[in-house]
């Protein structure tokens, strides 16, 4: 197994997600979000002094908002949109 093999999610760990959470209300998603990010992603806050950005990258995909709930809505339509049927 490589390194990369043992770091990744599963690839349906995506589908699986937005199965479990796209139904629920943002402020649910959003700490859905959060928690996966402690396990298995990484947020990008803004720098003090610079202009409002925030990314999210979790499972493979990556948003930006101006602040973390506007890229955890755009995170979440995306992944949605990536797996419809999920």
């Amino acid at each position: 197994m490589s390194l990369i093999d043992a770091i990744a999610p599963p690839p349906d760990a995506l589908a699986a997600f937005v199965a479990e959470w796209q139904g629920a209300a943002p402020e649910v998603r959003l700490a859905a979000i959060r928690g996966a990010l402690r396990r298995d992603g990484l947020e990008i806050p803004a720098l003090p002094g610079r202009a409002p950005f925030y990314e999210i990258q979790l499972f493979g995909l990556t948003a930006t908002g101006r602040d973390e709930a506007e890229a955890a809505q755009k995170w979440m339509e995306a992944a949605i949109r990536l797996c419809p049927f999920a």
